[in-house]
């Protein structure tokens, strides 16, 4: 099982975490929120070159191209290429998994599962289950309708195994988990803490934390007892409680040798975030991202239905 070193001596491990950069295969602005993912990215690395500077490590934790194209993830890993950190990836339920592996790693952007630092075990863990079937020897086919179905964290059997081999290997003395549906009560009401990933909590009590993305905000909770991290967009992100939207962000980690773990969620200032602040948030959108409406829901709806439901028009998607 491929697991890569870094150096850290007994010193904290600080890292960054990225999510939802939603890369196209061209530049541009899309979708009605009228929002440009290079753009929101360049802002971001931009607005964490601090960090960066003293960062061990960069987690982008999925949704890292919009449709999968793969075009998008080769601008994409050429632009993680030319960061001065070594930059982990995984995959989100936006992401096409045949594309994804083919087309973004290259020298200092890696998918492998895992990276050791000092004694801390770093794992990206694949919860795509529900969008993505296991066809074997570690191969997945996408669903047609992946994006929609994997809405809440699931592994399969094979990556369940993959992590627990890793975890049962490894005589690092703390791991945090990274995945890119966060498993938050609130938002998945029928996650089983008795599931796949509950059980890695419960046989692997040195998983100090878990960090996620997919809700485009910095949220935090607890999942089996375990803290749980939410990571804003590079895109844009939703100010859920004011109902409105928000500037691209990252989170920073400060992982303490003894097992102790520092995050905070940073929102870029400028002319992006300035904007977008300028909006509000629709209602389906905030529903959708929090669980509360389906997108099966939705579409089920004709136009004055969903008008009634939601005291807004039915928008439409731009290119």
């Amino acid at each position: 099982m491929p697991i890569q070193d870094s150096p850290a001596g007994d010193t904290a491990v600080r890292l960054i975490q990225i999510s939802d950069v939603h890369y196209r295969d061209a530049p541009g602005t899309h979708g009605f929120v009228r929002h440009d993912p290079d753009a929101g990215l360049a802002a971001t690395l931009e607005g964490a070159a601090d960090a960066l500077a003293s960062a061990d490590v960069l987690v982008a934790s999925g949704d890292l191209a919009d449709t999968g194209e793969p075009g998008a993830y080769r601008r994409l890993g050429d632009v993680l290429q030319g960061l001065s950190v070594p930059v982990y990836c995984l995959p989100g339920n936006h992401d096409s998994h045949d594309a994804y592996t083919a087309c973004l790693p290259r020298t200092g952007v890696h998918l492998e599962p895992a990276v050791r630092i000092g004694p801390w075990l770093l794992l990206m863990v694949d919860t795509n289950a529900l969008g993505r079937e296991h066809v074997g020897d570690g191969v997945y086919r996408d669903l047609d309708d992946r994006m929609t179905r994997a809405d809440g964290p699931e592994l399969s059997a094979p990556e369940a195994a993959r992590i627990r081999e890793i975890l049962a290997g490894s005589d690092a003395e703390h791991a945090l988990l990274f995945l890119h549906q966060p498993p938050l009560a609130e938002i998945c009401p029928n996650l089983d803490p008795s599931g796949r990933l509950g059980a890695l909590l419960r046989d692997f009590p040195r998983i100090r934390a878990i960090s996620g993305g997919h809700l485009h905000s910095s949220l935090e909770g607890e999942f089996a007892g375990v803290p749980v991290f939410v990571a804003p967009s590079t895109t844009f992100s939703i100010d859920f409680e004011g109902r409105r939207f928000d500037g691209p962000g990252y989170r920073t980690f400060t992982l303490h040798p003894d097992g102790r773990v520092e995050s905070a969620a940073h929102t870029v200032p400028g002319p992006i975030t300035d904007a977008m602040r300028a909006k509000p948030a629709p209602r389906f959108l905030t529903e959708l991202m929090l669980g509360t409406a389906t997108i099966d829901e939705m579409r089920a709806l004709t136009d004055e239905q969903f008008e009634a439901r939601f005291g807004e028009p039915r928008p439409t998607r731009g290119a």
